[in-house]
Order: C-alpha cells, then structure tokens, then sequence
C-alpha cells in the first residue's frame, strides 16, 4: 500500500493512470466518487492487486471465496461494495489477494448506535471481529433498560461478525450517570439482578458476550467496579467476553471524574479485554485540535501497558472530526469523509501535523474563520502501526455511523484481521 497526497490539480484518473490501478476501484477504495475532484492535499491509499479472478457465468462470492481458500469476509474486504451487491456479472473482477506485507493479526471492533443506516453497517462490518450495538442503559433504578438493536444484530449475522452486548450508565441526553453506576456497585442484590438480566440478554439474542462501559465513576467506587467485572465473569463463565471500556489516563494519581475511579490494573485482572478510549482530546468544547493526536495515544498505551497485559487491550479510535468556529463557540462534529469533501469545495488545501500524524485545515464561511481536524489514511496507519509496535489485542472504532471506506481499507491492507 502507497498513502498518495494529492497535489493541485490532480484527479482520481490522473492518480489512477500514475500508479496503474483501476480509477474505479482506488475511488471505492477511498470513498471518492469517480466525478469529484481532489482537494491538494487529501490522501489516497492505493493497493496493488496481486491476484485477480474474473468472475464467470454462474458463479458466487461463496463459491469463488471456496475456491481461493480466503473466507467469504476476506472478499468482502478486498473488494468494498461486494457485500451489497445482489449479484455477480459475468466479467466482474474480484481480488483475491493484495501485495501488501501485513503486520500481523488483531482483532477490530466497532460500536454502533441502532439507527445507523444498514449500508453503513454493511460497508463497516466485515472489517469488524465484533460489532457493539449501543447502548443498554442502566435506568435510574439500576435495572436494565431495552434496546432495539435488531438492525444491528441482523446485519451482523448477515455479514459473519459476533455481537457484543453494550451496558452502559449513561442516560441520554442527559449524559453518564455516576449515581446510578454508584447505586449498582454498592448492591449486591442489585448487581446480581443486573447480571441475570444480561445473562438473559445474552441468550436471547446470541451476544459473545458484553462490554460494560461505566464511565465518570466517583473515586469511593474504585475498588467496587473491579470487583462487579469479577463476579459478572465468574457469571458469564470462560465461553463469554467480558470488556471493560475505560477512559483514557496517564498517571495512578490522576485526578478528575473521569478517570479518578479509573483502577487500571484491577479492571485489566477482572476483565478479559480493556478498550482505552484513546480519542477526545479535540472535543467539541474545546480549542482546536486532533481529535487523537498520536503522542497522547502513546502515553495512554504506554501507562496501561505497565499494569494491563498487552493481549487484553484496545486502542479506541476515533471514525469522526470536528469543525470549530475560531475564536470560540461549540464545534460540529463531521465524518472524515464530510471534512474531505469541505476542504475540496472551500478550495483549501489539507495541511498534516507530524506530531499528532493527524490532518486539518482552515476555510471561511459566512465570513467567519472555521479549523477542521479529522482522520486519514495517514492517521489512520499512523495509529494501526502503534498498536502493531505495542502488541495489543486489536482496537476499537468509535463508531461506525459514519462512513470511512478508506479507514476500512488501510485496516485490511494492514493486518489479517480476526474472524
């Protein structure tokens, strides 16, 4: 894989023609149209096919899947769109396999929320181990309220990805809730009434298993959380996934409500996994920045690393930017692929900072001064190689009702992806 950076003037042909791949495949690949221009500055990921099938009268994804030895999601993966499509004509091409040295296997994730659009869900799922449909929230009782995730789960059986249960203490719109978290870990009754119903959950709907994300924890609850985590594996037994989802810290000491209930080392011995929800330095309240800059990232993994073992963590990455109005105001949150498309249409240029390896850029509007900050295919490596260098498990994408073909794509071209 080449990460190509467009400069003034050049198309997704003039690309195309350069490195001689096909225009039509480099633009799904990236999630270009072939009639939009480029803007200077946007990168592309260009793969290098390396076998190729021809598709014949009669044949299936299923059966030509068969016939290379790859699994079924391995096509989908290698040819974006394929998982969509009713049928195969006579003439398709399909690769089988890309020239591309991986870096080894791990495992992906990517939460969902139950109305993100089925085509979203079918682009983003077979690069996904696990799909996470979000959230069950606590109620203000501690029971454990509904969720309709159906979409979700039938997509997810559609395309072969495991399901994970999401619980959570947040109550929308009013945001996590360190009360009711508080109230579950501080009764027995209660925590074992909250762990028949994920018990129940789980074997209605087929989950692997159940990904608690307790967040804003107070500092009295930091040696409670860890021990619930223990009980609801003890609960779920060897044959299930218990996750945790932590916020991102640097320090044992460090203060805050966000990480101050926050026992890395204890959560790391209870759970089987552990996301680090490595994003959110560039929030919407905040001055303009990358959303993950990549030295934070490092400082997260490295202070977890000491106390988690490194096969039971996940680096969380973020599939979304934000738009700030300079001179302050609230930014709007964009997809990666929506920041591209402002760039090209505001005819500015995309600047990329090698200390946070993340891409940005300024434009007016209304005649105000705007700075946005997204993700790439250089990010995106930037973030995949840091993992490879740390051993880690696999990731975490936050989330997939956003599109980000060309993040699907530098996932696979770099790694065999678990199944």
């Amino acid at each position: 894989m080449i990460i190509h950076v467009a400069e003034q003037g050049e198309t997704l042909a003039s690309v195309a023609r350069r490195y001689r791949v096909s225009p039509k495949r480099l633009g799904q690949e990236n999630g270009v149209l072939e009639n939009e221009g480029l803007a200077a500055g946007q990168a592309l990921a260009v793969l290098f096919p390396a076998q190729v099938h021809t598709v014949q009268k009669g044949e299936t994804l299923y059966g030509i899947a068969r016939r290379y030895g790859i699994s079924l999601r391995q096509l989908y993966r290698n040819n974006p769109g394929a998982a969509a499509q009713p049928y195969l004509y006579p003439g398709d091409r399909l690769v089988i396999r890309y020239r591309q040295n991986k870096l080894g296997r791990i495992e992906s994730s990517g939460y969902a929320y139950p109305s993100t659009p089925r085509e979203l869900l079918r682009a983003a799922l077979p690069y996904m181990t696990q799909a996470l449909p979000f959230t069950h929230e606590l109620t203000r009782g501690g029971t454990l309220a509904p969720l309709a995730d159906e979409a979700v789960l039938e997509e997810a059986r559609s395309l072969g990805t495991a399901a994970v249960m999401s619980v959570s203490n947040l109550r929308e719109p009013d945001g996590f809730d360190s009360s009711t978290a508080h109230l579950v870990l501080n009764s027995p009754e209660l925590q074992q009434s909250l762990i028949q119903d994920i018990q129940k959950e789980i074997s209605q709907k087929g989950y692997a298993g159940v990904d608690i994300d307790f967040e804003y924890l107070y500092q009295r609850d930091r040696e409670k959380y860890p021990r619930f985590l223990r009980r609801l594996k003890e609960a779920l037994g060897p044959a299930l996934l218990v996750r945790a989802a932590v916020a991102a810290k640097t320090a044992d000491g460090a203060g805050g409500r966000l990480v101050e209930g926050l026992d890395y080392r204890a959560i790391g011995e209870a759970a089987d996994a552990v996301l680090l929800m490595t994003y959110e330095w560039g929030y919407a309240l905040g001055a303009p920045m990358a959303v993950a800059p990549l030295y934070k990232v490092r400082e997260v993994l490295d202070y977890a690393a000491a106390r988690i073992p490194r096969e039971k963590l996940l680096m969380g990455v973020p599939n979304y930017g934000y738009d700030w109005p300079l001179g302050g105001g609230r930014a709007r949150s964009v997809s990666n692929v929506e920041a591209v498309r402002l760039a090209r249409s505001h005819g500015e240029e995309i600047l990329y900072d090698q200390e946070a390896q993340a891409p940005w850029f300024r434009y007016r509007h209304e005649g105000q001064e705007r700075e946005v900050w997204f993700e790439d295919a250089r990010s995106i490596r930037a973030k995949l190689r840091l993992a490879a260098e740390f051993g880690l498990r696999g990731i975490g994408v936050w989330n997939l009702s956003r599109p980000f073909p060309q993040g699907w794509t530098v996932l696979n071209a770099l790694f065999h992806l678990e199944e």
